[in-house]
Formats: C-alpha cells, structure tokens, sequence
C-alpha cells in the first residue's frame, strides 16, 4: 500500500451540458483501497461524473476532495486522478510500448529506455497478469487483455485515484469477474480509490463495497453491497423480478436459416470458430451466448457477409448464400440490428426519415424510377414514428441528436418494417433505459407472432434467458446447447461460458 491516497469525497456535485442536467447534487465517498461503482443506463451522466471528478469537465457546482485538499482544483485533478474511457484504442504499438506511453520510468529527470524501461513494464503486466504478453501487439489482443493493458499503463503514472467508465462493456460477464478482481487487487495493494460505472448491477459483486445508482428524473441513490444483495440490487434496479419476453414460449416451423460446421481464424488472440453449426426455425427465437471475443464477434461478421468463413456454408430459405454479400441477404428477407452505438446501422447526420429508408432508394414505396418519392417517405416517417412510440421526434430531425433509445427504435422500425424473414439482433438493447430495454426485447420477439425467425446474438445471459426458445453457449469456438426450463440459471450459463460447467 502506497499510503499516498487520503481517499475520494465528492459533495453536492453537479454537472450539466448547456441547458440539460447530467449530474445533479450527487455526494459520494470512496474510502483508500475501496472500489465503488455506478450503476446507470447510457445517457445518465456517469460517464461526465467521472470527467468531472478527474477534472475534464467542469461543473455547475459541488466540491471534489482528492487527496489532501478539501476541494481540489480540476488542475489538481487532472494529475491525481487517471480516467480511463469506455472504448480502448487497437493501437499497433506491442503491449511492451503501451506500457511505456506516457510516463516512462525516469532518473534524476530522465526518461530511462532499454532494460530498465523493459523491467518497469514487466513488472506493470505482472501486477495484471499478462507479463507473457509484451510483445503482442494490443490490436491483437482479447477485449479483456486490452482492459487489463490500459489498467497496467494508467498505474505506471503513480495516481491516486482511478475512474474507470464501463470497463466491462465490452466483455462477457465471467471476464468482468476476472476483471474486476483485478481491480479489487489494486485497490487494496495501492490503497488507492477506484470508482466504475456499469450498466449491469451484476458488477458490483463480489468487488464493490458500495454502489451509487444514477436515474432520469431522479436522486442518486448509494447502497452497501454488504448490506443490499445482489438479487435485490438486481429487483431495484430492474423495477421487479425476472421477466420473459411477454409472447413466448414459440412453436417453431419450417428451417429459414442454416449454418453447417462453420470453421474462421481468430483475428490476433481472438477464438477462432470450430465447427459452428445451428439452424433458426420460422417463429422461434434461438439466443446464442458468448463472449465478444470467444467466438461472437466472428459469428455475427460471418452472418452479416462482412467475412468469408473458411470452412462452412450458410443456406436461407434451401439457397446457399454468398459468404460476403449482405445486400443479398437483405434482398432474400434478412434484417439486422446491432447494437445501439453501433455506426453500422445508422447516419447520425441524416435525417430520422433519411434514416427509415436507408438500403431502400433503389426500388419499393419510396422511389420510381431513379426518383424519389417525398410523400411517401414523410408519410413512412410519420407512421413510424407513432407506431413505434418516439413521440419526441420528427421526420427531419437529426438522427444523432436523439436519445440512444429513440435511435434504437427507429432502427427497429425501419429493419421490422421490411417486413423480414428472419431478424438477426446484435445486443438490440445493451446500455438502453430498462423501459427502453423492455420495448426493444418486446418488438423484436413479436415478429416470432408473425412467424419470422429471430436470432440473437449476447454476451448477457440475463437478456438471452429473457426472449429465448431455444438457448445455446459459444465458448471455446463452439456451441454447447441448454435446455430452456425454469430451472436454467444465469449462474449455469456463465458457467458454460467460462467453461467452468462441470
């Protein structure tokens, strides 16, 4: 333990962007050696609370003590405090270089390069983990490598506290174990406060000793994980109980999508897919599980025609479908959904009603030969709008000025409206408002009404459990199916997923 931290106290603190509040009245206290989270949707102000306490935004009002000083200044801040964001950059740097970045070790003033430079960032991997790993380069490392990498690199500069904004957004939850743990360790061998944010309440255990819950519209809220479970963490975040998809179970028809023994190389230290093979059914919903870099990422490339499989094929409808041709697949009935920040799916700077019709301006309701047809694509926009419940938006608004959960609907509106076969849903609601959630998992699912298959792809076994018919793992390059009962539990899927089942 470093003894140099007095600990982090934040105090009425309230932030906002122009006239819109992210952050009010909030008071927060983490202890030398705890690990706090905060647990909020997307648009909830976690990530400006962070900013503001590491002294890159400023606020409205409040006090951040660090250290020594009752109320330091964001100067103060910004040299104390190390704020890791969201997304990790896959830097061509090796891991040994990364590490060097920033704050090489020094002497008498100097910055110190050869073997001494090598030891300091060796023993910065050791104290993650991954000291086998400095000659990679951190582009071809796994989403949870990467996390471990930048967490190494930012205590190569001594702070004394660090914010970490949803480390665990890109990972699946046995390696937010792994990785929480880690930072559970540091915590307590710096003495130093670490705070996080999460938009999963199931990261706050066994590691957090407290969680500071963020809502629209309402107070924070600070619980003691020692004193509140997770279960009933989980009741109070979610509004109640676990709760299916409102229409299922499913009968299930006629094959509409085969996939037989799928084989593609891992990029980097990502799992490779080792003979992958399942088949969606008309009106069912089959959930396949994983983590993003055990196989799913792969998975979905492989089923939206960004990456030929080397082995394999992929039939719709008894055809054999071009290995990297999505328009194909759209025209023979495929829709898709990714996740909601996803850029793939969208154009933050059209319009909500340029955004109704993308991939359809060649032919259909809202063009005639070669022109397009206005009346038709306002009118779309309108009744897209009202059915799909965003009553806050218009048909020539910017796109990217609206909520991520608006934005979401409007997607689902645009691929549901096509009228598909078969729908292939990417984490559809990950980091939406739990009504948002709600809504995304509900349109989805009763496409299966109208007997269209759906598949979705998660990392949330939660969400998985919630819309599906059938239920399969990903792990180690390969599906191992469980049967969906009442019995199947979160805790048995992880299991699956970190391969630890016995």
């Amino acid at each position: 333990m470093s003894g140099r931290s007095t600990g982090l106290r934040v105090k009425g603190l309230t932030v906002a962007d122009g006239s819109r509040w992210l952050v009010r009245d909030l008071d927060m206290e983490v202890k030398p050696g705890a690990v706090h989270m905060v647990l909020g949707e997307r648009d909830t102000g976690k990530t400006a609370l962070l900013e503001a306490v590491a002294g890159l935004r400023r606020e409205e009002r409040g006090t951040v003590r660090l250290g020594e000083s009752d109320n330091a200044p964001p100067r103060d801040r910004r040299r104390g405090a190390r704020f890791l964001p969201r997304e990790c950059d896959a830097t061509q740097l090796s891991t040994l270089e990364r590490l060097l970045v920033g704050r090489p070790p020094r002497r008498l003033g100097l910055a110190i390069h050869g073997k001494r430079a090598e030891e300091h960032a060796r023993a910065l991997a050791k104290r993650v983990g991954l000291e086998a790993l400095l000659d990679v380069p951190v582009e071809a490392l796994r989403p949870l490598e990467r996390r471990l990498i930048e967490l190494a690199a930012a205590l190569g500069e001594s702070p004394r506290a660090l914010l970490l904004d949803e480390p665990t957004s890109e990972l699946g939850p046995h390696e937010a174990r792994h990785f929480l743990g880690v930072v559970r360790a540091i915590a307590r061998e710096d003495g130093i406060p670490i705070v996080f944010t999460s938009t999963w309440a199931r990261d706050g255990y066994p590691d957090a000793e407290a969680v500071t819950i963020l809502r629209r519209g309402e107070a924070p809220v600070t619980v003691s994980t020692a004193e509140v479970t997770e279960s009933a963490l989980s009741e109070r975040w979610t509004g109640g109980g676990f709760r299916r998809a409102p229409t299922g179970p499913h009968s299930a028809g006629d094959a509409l999508l085969r996939i037989e023994n799928i084989v593609l190389r891992g990029r980097g230290r990502e799992t490779s897919l080792a003979g992958v093979a399942f088949e969606v059914r008309a009106g069912e919903v089959l959930a396949i599980v994983g983590a993003p870099a055990d196989g799913l990422n792969l998975l979905h490339d492989v089923l939206l025609g960004h990456r030929a499989p080397d082995r394999g094929s992929i039939q719709f409808l008894g055809k054999e479908l071009a290995a990297t041709d999505r328009r194909q697949r759209v025209e023979a009935g495929v829709s898709f959904v990714s996740p909601p920040h996803a850029r793939d799916q969208s154009l933050g700077n059209f319009t909500v009603e340029e955004n109704l019709i993308l991939g359809q301006t060649r032919r259909g309701p809202f063009a005639r030969r070669g022109w397009l047809k206005f009346e038709s694509i306002r009118g779309n926009a309108v009744r897209s709008l009202s059915d799909f419940e965003v009553p806050d938006a218009k048909p020539r608004d910017r796109f990217g000025h609206l909520s991520l959960g608006a934005q979401q609907r409007i997607v689902i509106a645009r691929e549901v409206l096509r009228d598909p076969v078969l729908l292939v849903a990417r984490s559809p609601a990950q980091g939406l408002s739990l009504e948002a959630q709600e809504y995304v998992r509900k349109a989805l699912v009763l496409q299966c009404e109208r007997r269209s298959g759906l598949l979705w792809l998660s990392e949330d076994p939660e969400e998985a459990l919630r819309v599906a018919d059938r239920l399969a793992v990903l792990a180690a390059g390969r599906l191992v199916w469980l049967p969906v009962t009442e019995t199947l539990t979160r805790e048995a899927i992880i299991d699956e997923m970190s391969g630890t089942a016995a």
